[in-house]
């Protein structure tokens, strides 16, 4: 097996082209390259191995960049980045996934100094939705710290290198002294030789947020040994820019893992901040707008153009949107499944764009609007409203009364089940199939999770979830995960249970909506069904004017769905 680095050019499997090194840590560099099949830039991650190192050592590194990859892949979520491949080259795996630029969080600090408490606040929200969903598969991260935290663009925030950092022994060192993970970020417990967990993973985002306020750890010392005893002895120092997350600073990092703040505990303690915040931000751009109303009422016109495009619009041009992940996974292993047929079909939730993989970003998908204008109300009288006409054609009354009412039943149901456009049978990689529009298309960002785009701006995301023991609380912890993940969420209704003829076959089925958008509106509905053993998801998200059109269409492909047999 090889112990070189690679150079810029190499061409791995016949495909993956190397273009210029964007990251490097313990375990391996990461490159930019070029997929030259699909001819998209993607991340390659290479795995280094010091010179000399045992070839046990050797199979042990080549094992943990292996995690790596099956972690993100199994997690199948926005929030870690899409694995596309893993080849092998010189006796050594090659992970290929999905690339954006950004920095991490250690480089923000550098670049910028420490952070605000409500900037803290919603980078610690989305760090929190991730290993809510990672410690629901039972993935502990082991290696939270600012240096794989990733920002990209909007303050969007992604954990990397889930599954690299295994801490085991009493001092999370292999035999030959190989140093995995990073001292100032350990946990009490793993200092003592207890093995990483949940409690740890909080412990270690505790740690990073503290930095993030006060620009280093509260446990960094000149030496690994010093600072291993600082995190066992002493106490942690207070943070004087804590201000409202000093609270959460407190629960995350006690010392006892059974008193230790737990993911759900610190969502709420946070997007009640979040919430807050976007109150008082809300009043303020109201007295701004206000201001500016009144301010203009008396000041010079602008440039024709200008006004021109306004008066066009009916407003300002909207922000562009990002895709919304999965929920959380489900509690529980699977159940021994009844003779009922396997279906279920659900929900994902808003929240970030995120990826995983040192240097390596997950993109933003943006729902870019090809045309952000509203029509204005014209104020004409509408030409189907109500006329006098008179009983020209004999009719009696009552009869005229009674075939309106039949007409008003006619009109319902055709309501109830608007016209649906031309279907087709798409049957996935995976097993299942489902109906869908014959002009949507179809993106495949994992092996468990398809993207049904719509031509008039909007998506319906498939996710396999595995089993849930109880479908209400799997959409409430779904819903509580993810609520202060995004700009201008509201939640439009409570998690209610799903009773239509079709969900009759499942254990249990339920649904919830929302919407998001700051400067333009998405509606979503975020739907759940799960049998004894399996769980799918399905989400829609709409345009405002397309919404009762895609919820028709959802039903249709919630009854057409035949799960992977």
């Amino acid at each position: 097996m090889s112990t070189e680095h690679s150079e810029p050019g190499r061409l791995l499997a016949g495909r993956y082209r190397l273009t210029e090194t964007i990251g490097e840590g313990g375990m391996g560099r990461v490159w930019q390259g070029t997929d030259e099949l699909l001819d998209r830039p993607v991340a390659i991650k290479e795995l280094s191995i010091p010179p000399h190192l045992p070839e046990q050592e050797v199979d042990i590194l080549r094992t943990r960049m292996l995690r790596e990859a099956r972690s993100a892949a199994r997690l199948a979520h926005p929030s870690i980045i899409t694995v596309f491949d893993v080849v092998e080259e010189d006796e050594r795996p090659w992970i290929v996934m999905e690339l954006v630029r950004g920095n991490s969080l250690s480089g923000l600090l550098k670049k910028e100094g420490t952070l605000p408490p409500e900037r803290v606040a919603r980078i610690g929200l989305q760090m929190l939705a991730a290993l809510a969903v990672a410690h629901e598969r039972g993935i502990v991260h082991r290696d939270i710290k600012p240096g794989n935290v990733l920002i990209a663009r909007g303050d969007r925030a992604v954990l990397t290198d889930f599954g690299i950092a295994r801490l085991e022994g009493t001092t999370a060192l292999t035999s030959t002294g190989l140093l995995i993970g990073s001292p100032a970020y350990l946990a009490p417990e793993q200092a003592h030789g207890k093995p990483a967990s949940p409690a740890t993973d909080m412990w270690s985002l505790g740690v990073t947020l503290y930095q993030a306020l006060e620009g280093q750890s509260p446990f960094q010392r000149p030496t690994s040994m010093a600072t291993l005893t600082a995190i066992v002895t002493e106490e942690v120092a207070k943070a004087e820019h804590a201000g409202p997350l000093a609270p959460l600073l407190d629960g995350l990092l006690n010392k006892d893992p059974d008193q230790r703040m737990e993911v759900g505990e610190a969502a709420d303690l946070l997007q009640e901040l979040v919430s807050e915040n976007d109150k008082k931000a809300r009043w303020r751009s109201s007295g701004a707008a206000a201001s500016s109303s009144s301010a203009n009422a008396s000041a010079p016109s602008r440039a024709p153009a200008a006004a021109d495009a306004r008066a066009d619009s009916g407003k300002a041009p909207e922000k562009q949107p990002v895709d919304i992940p999965p929920g959380p996974g489900p509690t529980g292993g699977p159940r021994s499944r009844s003779s009922r047929k396997l279906l279920a079909m659900v929900a994902g939730t808003l929240v970030l764009v995120l990826g995983i993989g040192v240097g390596a970003f997950l993109g933003l998908r943006e729902l870019s609007e090809a045309d952000p204008t509203t029509a204005a109300n014209s104020g004409e009288p509408s030409a189907s409203g109500p006329t006098a006409e008179a009983d020209v054609d004999g009719k009696g009354e009552d009869q005229a009364k009674d075939e309106d009412a039949e007409k008003d039943d006619d009109k319902s149901e055709d309501d109830e089940n608007p016209d649906l456009p031309e279907m087709e049978r798409y049957t996935d990689d995976t097993g299942y199939s489902v109906d869908v529009p014959t002009d949507w298309s179809m993106e495949r960002e994992s092996g468990s999770r398809v993207k049904f785009r719509f031509p008039d701006r909007g998506y319906m995301q498939v996710d396999h979830v595995g089993s849930a023991d109880d479908a209400m609380d799997y959409m409430r912890r779904q819903k509580g995960a993810y609520s202060g993940s995004f700009d201008g969420f509201h939640d439009s209704s409570s998690v209610a249970p799903l009773d239509a003829d079709w969900t009759s076959d499942y254990e249990g089925a339920a649904q919830w909506e929302f919407t998001f958008g700051s400067g333009y509106t998405r509606n979503c509905v975020s739907r759940g069904f799960f049998t004894d053993d399996e769980g799918y998801t399905l989400l829609l998200v709409s345009k405002p004017e397309d919404f009762d059109k895609n919820m028709a269409i959802l039903d249709a492909m919630s009854k057409s769905f035949e799960p992977a047999s």
